[in-house]
């Protein structure tokens, strides 16, 4: 089982069951866990969710109730949709979507990751207001640009490199 672990804000929006802390699985291979935020961009709901090793991050504009109800759809189909836009073939989204056939959730707990977040979503609102808003941006573009901008939390390595690293060639 992999774990998207929710902020606060998104948590009260869903309607979903925790994972018990010390039942949360480490996983060791592959992409992990991940992380997801709800922002609200340009008076839009809007999701975001970042990888907890590779901090790899990407946006979902526009987030209905709908989008709420089936989080785990969303969440892969825009996983893949991403990868897809990233240029990895579909032998790497195939294994990569098998990874995440089982999602649980829990609450937020690497303080790492939710920094890198809260940046991230500073970058967004930027990237989206430029763009003269969320129906004129670029989203995939959007999430190209920021998983190339250099980290501190990776040893000053771009999120795309870190993502390529764990998918191996």
């Amino acid at each position: 089982m992999r774990i998207i672990h929710c902020t606060l804000k998104l948590l009260k929006e869903l309607d979903i069951s925790l994972v018990e802390p010390d039942k949360i699985p480490l996983p060791t291979e592959g992409l992990g866990n991940w992380y997801a935020n709800l922002l609200r961009l340009d008076r839009r709901k809007c999701l975001v969710f970042t990888n907890e090793k590779s901090l790899y991050t990407f946006l979902i504009p526009k987030v209905l109730k709908a989008n709420l109800k089936n989080i785990e759809q969303e969440f892969l189909i825009n996983l893949s949709y991403n990868l897809q836009n990233e240029g990895f073939g579909l032998e790497v989204i195939n294994r990569v979507m098998q990874e995440y056939q089982e999602i649980g959730f829990a609450k937020t707990s690497n303080r790492q990751v939710l920094s890198s977040m809260i940046e991230f979503a500073f970058q967004y609102d930027y990237f989206i207001r430029r763009e003269e808003g969320l129906e004129k941006a670029r989203i995939f573009e959007i999430n190209k640009h920021i998983n190339r901008t250099i980290k501190g939390a990776l040893k000053y390595k771009h999120p795309i490199e870190a993502l390529k690293t764990l998918l191996g060639p």
